[in-house]
């Protein structure tokens, strides 16, 4: 069982973060709802409502499932060939990659889709970034449209100002449009580190960027004096090595060592990260300091 997959249990589907005899997962969808599988329908649920369900396996914002308890289990990369057979969009994604490790997750993957859905294509270890600039390359050649960044802004509820979101998001080449389907693309190699530490309060710390890991799960940027961990995709890919940043999370000691924590919840609020060095590049740093004191 691997990051990014699926399990089922009680009619509960969850999100794999890392397998193991007890799997840690992110609840996703719930019964009752306007999807439509079979006989059943169901819900997509937000992050802040999943402690609702099973209780006895949640623990502060995850549930742990035993292994045991899972009905069924969506293999993101084995089902691929599958559901392309099925879904033609995410078959038109999966020719654009063709590439030795890929997958797909989210509603695709578990037959919850809807007319509109993204396709959450999963990319594995170094087809990620080939997969990247396979991106960058079509969106050059025009065998690509760039994304739609005003329906992704408002659909992340994104603390930032659109322009310095967009910014960003320029750089990262995750996410794109073939033939009229909306796709991004998703790192999965290790499981995600989940970390666990004493809150300290909400901080601001600004620094330069000494290693990072930027699309994985978490993303680390990791500073001189502390960590930041990203849960959250709008700040994957956000900033890279040698580059000054700064960001607004959650502090937290962990074996001692100060991290903030974004994202902890799918609603990050006031939480972000911003590269300092890219906005400096493209005349913003201005704009991003009155929208401060705003």
């Amino acid at each position: 069982m691997r990051f990014r997959d699926f399990i089922e249990v009680d009619n509960h589907l969850f999100s794999v973060l890392k397998g193991g005899d007890k799997i840690i997962c992110v609840l996703r969808y719930v019964p009752n709802g306007d999807r439509v599988r079979g006989k059943n329908t169901y819900r997509k649920i937000k992050h802040s409502e999943a402690y609702r369900y099973l209780r006895e396996f949640y623990n502060d914002g995850l549930h742990y499932i035993p292994l045991e308890r899972v009905e069924k289990h969506y293999d993101a990369m084995k089902l691929l060939p599958e559901i392309c057979e099925r879904d033609e969009c995410v078959k038109k994604v999966a020719n654009f990659f063709n590439l030795e490790k890929m997958g797909v997750t989210g509603s695709r993957l578990i037959g919850l889709s809807k007319e509109d859905s993204d396709v959450d294509f999963v990319l594995y270890d170094e087809c990620f970034n080939v997969g990247r600039e396979k991106i960058r390359k079509g969106l050059e050649k025009g065998d690509l449209e760039s994304p739609d960044l005003e329906k992704v802004y408002e659909k992340r509820n994104v603390a930032l100002p659109y322009e310095i979101f967009v910014v960003h998001e320029r750089r990262k080449y995750n996410k794109a449009i073939i033939d009229g389907v909306s796709f991004d693309i998703l790192y999965a190699g290790r499981d995600a580190n989940i970390v666990k530490g004493e809150k300290v309060g909400k901080v601001e710390v600004r620094g330069k960027v000494i290693q990072a890991r930027p699309f994985e799960y978490p993303a680390v940027y990791k500073l001189p004096d502390c960590d930041i961990l990203c849960y959250t995709h709008t700040f994957v890919g956000q900033a890279f090595e040698g580059e000054f940043i700064e960001a607004r999370g959650i502090l937290e000691i962990i074996n001692g060592r100060k991290v903030v924590i974004i994202g902890s919840r799918r609603d990050i609020e006031d939480e972000y990260v911003v590269s300092l060095t890219l906005l400096e590049r493209e005349g913003m740093i201005d704009d991003f300091e009155m929208w401060k004191r705003i």
